[in-house]
């Protein structure tokens, strides 16, 4: 009976700890570990003015490249609300440095002086885009505590190396940015720009206006 009885105790045991996963620690000792999805984060739908960082958005530009940015709802993903109308003119010749200047749209999400956005837990940058006409283009830039000090950003690739369609369309397409791509500290970002930068246009130069929703850390 003894036998039988401490049987069934062991049974028990394994029954009550099959939904347990056991892995070893640094140590070299069993540890039960979980794992936790991590919710995405928002970082401005557009709906109304500043992101959720409560930090500050603006245009960035010098002459004579030109930028226009505003909150608009007759343009939007989903159902409803706003996005965010970028109306740009990159040149290729004249202003500072003879280049045409440049053009661009930032968010600050930091939420003090040395207060940084740790996004290390995030894999990617995520938002919607689409064209008034299509073809339009652009890059992403990123900012941590280094970058920020240099009143620069690292640059993604074209926005339409990450594009199903492989370029900006006339309809929503979901862009997807590994963060790791930026080559900076994730741990303390600072800011995210659109950069209209000559590199991406034929000659140098264009204009146009694109759309932005739904930007997030996911």
């Amino acid at each position: 009976m003894r036998n039988k009885m401490t049987f069934m105790w062991i049974i028990s045991i394994l029954i009550l700890g099959a939904g347990v996963n056991f892995a070893q620690d640094n140590d070299g000792q069993a540890g039960k570990t979980e794992t936790k999805g991590i919710e995405s984060k928002l970082i401005d739908n557009f709906d109304k003015q500043g992101n959720t960082f409560g930090g500050r958005s603006s245009t960035y530009m010098e002459q004579p490249s030109g930028i226009m940015a505003r909150r608009t709802d007759e343009v939007f993903y989903g159902n409803s609300g706003k996005s965010l109308e970028l109306r740009y003119k990159k040149a290729n010749e004249g202003g500072k440095f003879g280049t045409g200047g440049w053009c661009g749209y930032y968010s600050v999400i930091k939420t003090g002086p040395r207060q940084f956005f740790d996004a290390s837990g995030y894999k990617y940058l995520t938002f919607y885009v689409k064209g008034e006409k299509g073809g339009e283009n652009f890059k992403i830039g990123m900012a941590d505590e280094v970058w920020e000090q240099r009143e620069d950003s690292m640059k993604s690739d074209q926005i339409g190396a990450y594009l199903k369609d492989g370029k900006i369309t006339t309809e929503w397409q979901k862009v997807q940015i590994p963060l790791n791509d930026f080559w900076i500290d994730n741990k303390k970002l600072a800011s995210i720009a659109i950069c209209f930068e000559g590199d991406v246009f034929p000659e140098g130069k264009g204009e146009g206006t694109v759309y932005i929703d739904d930007m997030k850390f996911e």
